[in-house]
């Protein structure tokens, strides 16, 4: 028979563990990975910068979230050979994506010319695709601790952004942003 302070301190126990389980359920993102890579989440959880590139058309152009979005910033360049499927991809899934709530803004780190990039994009059949340029990744290189965004671990990288633009987490390498387990996760983050 256990004691009157032993059932206390259980039903305690007990009570503090359903008040700690929703936010804990709460912080933990769901599942996106493959053989080779998966999601990592970040924690904290930081506002992307603006980054002051170029668009396309070589104007001035500030990259950042779409408010009220969830938004994947994919980081790219054109020698990558993950990112000619990617990219090409992305163009198509882009109005499926948008009818859930999510944008892509993609960011060309090459070290080519802008018109080598642009003439690159066209022979994927890139037209709608939101592009950023930012020659050799400089920008977000510079931006050091006030971005959570790099790409020191390789491209290509995709960083998923919440509605209010925190960062959320990032994933290396190929991957299908259409399938079950990211859109669950893209889901998940359009809620928080």
């Amino acid at each position: 028979m256990l004691s009157r302070s032993m059932t206390r301190r259980l039903a305690l126990q007990g009570s503090l563990g359903l008040l700690a389980g929703p936010g804990l359920a709460q912080a933990r993102l769901p599942q996106f990975r493959t053989a080779r890579y998966q999601f990592i989440e970040l924690d904290p959880v930081e506002p992307m910068a603006p980054l002051a590139l170029q668009g396309l058309d070589g104007k001035p152009a500030i990259a950042r979230p779409v408010p009220g979005k969830v938004n994947l910033i994919y980081l790219w360049a054109t020698w990558c050979p993950v990112c000619r499927i990617t990219l090409p991809r992305f163009e198509r899934q882009l109005v499926d994506f948008r009818a859930r709530d999510v944008e892509i803004v993609s960011i060309s780190t090459d070290e080519r010319e802008l018109p080598q990039v642009r003439d690159y994009l066209k022979r994927l059949g890139v037209k709608r695709l939101p592009v950023f340029y930012d020659r050799g990744g400089k920008t977000i290189a510079a931006s050091g601790a006030r971005q959570p965004l790099s790409t020191a671990e390789g491209l290509p990288v995709i960083y998923v952004t919440d509605r209010r633009g925190g960062v959320r987490g990032y994933r290396l390498g190929e991957a299908d942003w259409a399938s079950p387990a990211a859109l669950a996760l893209l889901d998940h983050v359009g809620k928080l």
